[in-house]
């Protein structure tokens, strides 16, 4: 008797056990091997035990589908352990255990292949992926831990520190013995992250490990044993004395740890650093220093410095520039007075041209001090860079247009800016391209477009939340499809405008050869539009339009993979024929296609 068949039914079921059973219902590899297996009972009848059984569970209900994949599933291994070997040699031992703070859930296999790929493979786009799925608090799940972790070696660092700060502590102190299993001292900056996140779940049972890291480590694992020991006061002498370390890694570490306290020696320490010839590396000290005194010192030395160049002194610019790298993320009300005072003098900044042997000038200066006063967000602030926006450098047209959305009224807005939308040319088509990426990134926020469309912002910022209350006058859709701006007509148009939908309609026709959404790789986004518009043919457009790519494709392109992860923004009264589409595809788009699917099948099912 031939298992070849049984082995094939085997992997199919085997599959869908993990996938979940309501999948099978309808599963099409799965009617493709009724037929021969039908053949075969004529001969071997147990084949035909397996047909009809595979059979119930395909026509069968969701609510069966349990029993039905049990039944099979049974059957088939019977016929296995009869026909062939079974078990392995071995010798028993207990399992480990960890606790942990996730639990299981009823998420599919098939919804976190995607993630899973994301932390364990290379490529571009993972992060984007992961990013995506810590915000929707989809990382509690006990089969993500191990993932979780290996993701700390991944070669991009972005991906590693997001999984240190924001998915790896989640997971509770049950996991320390697995960070500690692959820990090595002298190891490079993946280990760095298992001691920080050690110490975060573990802070008391790390001590002496942090300890010894400081002796012995590479400089990698140093720097994170000195950020450890500086959260425990009796652990400052050691810091101390690794803030007149020749690494400069190392130092640049002692001196942020250093910075969270508000101690005598640390006060002097930091302000005798304010005197010495550069400052560079106290800008990122000085986001968390919490001395009054040497904020006060550091503004001191600001002003004097800028009253040499506002005289003409352009060798002073990298020292004020060093200045304002150091007021980053300050917003006390004296630094705020300090920047106004600097921006007060704009015209004369301006004019400082590049000093020898450096490549900054009175522009980089100016773009500067505006982000600053942006990034504090008074309206005081925001009116002070709104006054001098003629005289700022285009490459701060960014903070003077958010400042407007934050100040003015919306019909100001539009009357002053709106001209910029669509040029082609210089200065203007730039001021353009700014409007055109500040209405996607706030209003994407209310569209909540697929994941994959990534900005690298935080939503939750205090600018976040103004942008939120924005209100764009309705003559921008127009202008945005009369300057063919597809992103601002995704973002701005409402249920039911004809002329929007009209127009991105005209996006998706092959004929168009240029300019359109399709031509820039974002087909996905216009269906997902047109969902929200409540287009009603939108289906019968999705399956268009994968039809015809697919066709010509070898391969799941970005374009591509856009589209088939656009159909979870489908009705769900479609899903009979959006199932039924998976058998015309080929099999190298069969998979993608299915875990695009999901979302909507999850919509479908009760509560």
């Amino acid at each position: 008797m031939s298992l070849a068949l049984i082995h094939e039914s085997a992997k199919e079921i085997r599959r869908l056990s993990i996938a979940g059973s309501p999948l099978a219902v309808g599963d099409f590899r799965l009617k493709k091997l009724i037929p021969p297996l039908e053949q075969a009972g004529a001969k071997v009848p147990v084949f035909a035990q397996v047909a009809k059984g595979m059979s119930d569970l395909v026509n069968g209900k969701e609510a069966d589908s349990a029993a039905n994949l049990l039944s099979l599933s049974t059957l088939i291994n019977a016929i296995l352990y009869t026909q062939g070997q079974s078990g392995a040699e071995g010798a028993f031992g207990e399992l480990e255990v960890f606790a942990s703070n996730c639990a299981n859930t009823k998420t599919s296999a098939r919804v976190l292949k995607p993630l899973v790929q994301a932390l364990t493979s290379t490529g571009g786009g993972r992060y984007e992926i992961v990013k995506a799925a810590v915000e929707r608090g989809a990382f509690g799940d006990l089969r993500l831990i191990e993932p979780s972790i290996r993701a700390l070696e991944d070669t991009y660092a972005e991906l590693s520190d997001l999984i240190a700060e924001k998915v790896l502590p989640s997971y509770g102190p049950g996991i320390v013995p697995l960070l500690k299993q692959n820990l090595d001292l002298k190891g490079k900056k993946s280990d760095a992250r298992r001691l920080a996140v050690m110490h975060q779940l573990a802070a008391t049972e790390t001590v002496e490990l942090c300890k010894t890291a400081l002796e012995e480590g590479s400089a990698d694992v140093k720097a994170a044993a000195i950020a450890c020991l500086g959260k425990h006061e009796d652990c400052l002498p050691l810091v101390m004395e690794q803030a007149n370390s020749k690494n400069k890694v190392l130092r640049t570490a002692a001196l942020q740890a250093l910075a969270e306290h508000d101690r005598v020696e640390v006060v002097k320490f930091f302000t005798d650093l304010i005197k010495g010839k550069t400052l560079d590396i106290l800008a990122a000290p000085f986001r968390a220093i919490r001395s009054k005194q040497v904020l006060q010192a550091l503004l001191e030395e600001g002003r004097g410095v800028f009253d040499q160049l506002v005289k003409g002194d352009n060798e002073k610019l990298p020292r004020f520039s060093e200045i304002l790298c150091c007021l980053e993320q300050r917003k006390e009300p004296e630094v705020e007075a300090f920047l106004l005072g600097c921006l007060a003098h704009a015209e004369k900044v301006a004019k400082l041209k590049t000093p020898k042997n450096y490549a900054i000038e009175g522009a980089d200066v100016l773009d500067r001090l505006s982000s600053l006063l942006q990034e504090i967000g008074s309206p005081k602030a925001l009116e002070a860079v709104l006054a001098r926006r003629d005289i700022l450098p285009v490459g701060s047209f960014h903070q003077v247009f958010q400042s407007a959305l934050r100040v003015w009224p919306a019909d100001k807005v539009y009357n002053e800016f709106s001209s910029f939308l669509g040029q082609k040319k210089g200065s203007a088509k730039e001021k353009g391209e700014v409007i055109e990426r500040s209405i996607w990134s706030i209003c994407h926020r209310t569209i909540k477009p697929d994941e994959d469309y990534y900005y690298d912002e935080d939503v939750d910022s205090d600018e976040a939340k103004w942008l939120e209350k924005v209100q764009w006058d309705p003559r921008w859709l127009e202008a945005g499809i009369k300057a063919d701006q597809p992103m601002v007509v995704c973002c701005l148009a409402q249920p039911g405008d004809k002329r929007a939908i009209d127009y991105l309609l005209s996006l998706l026709d092959p004929k168009k050869k240029s300019g359109g959404v399709s031509a820039l790789g974002h087909t996905g986004l216009v269906i997902q539009t047109l969902a929200r518009l409540q287009y009603p043919k939108l289906t019968d457009l999705f399956l268009e339009l994968a039809t015809r790519k697919t066709k010509k494709a070898q391969h799941v392109d970005y374009d591509l993979q856009m589209i088939l992860r656009s159909v979870r923004y489908l009705p769900v009264g479609d899903l009979p024929k959006l199932d039924a589409f998976a058998a015309n595809l080929d099999e190298k788009f069969v998979d993608k296609y299915l875990e695009a699917l999901e979302p909507l099948r999850l919509k479908s099912q009760p509560g």
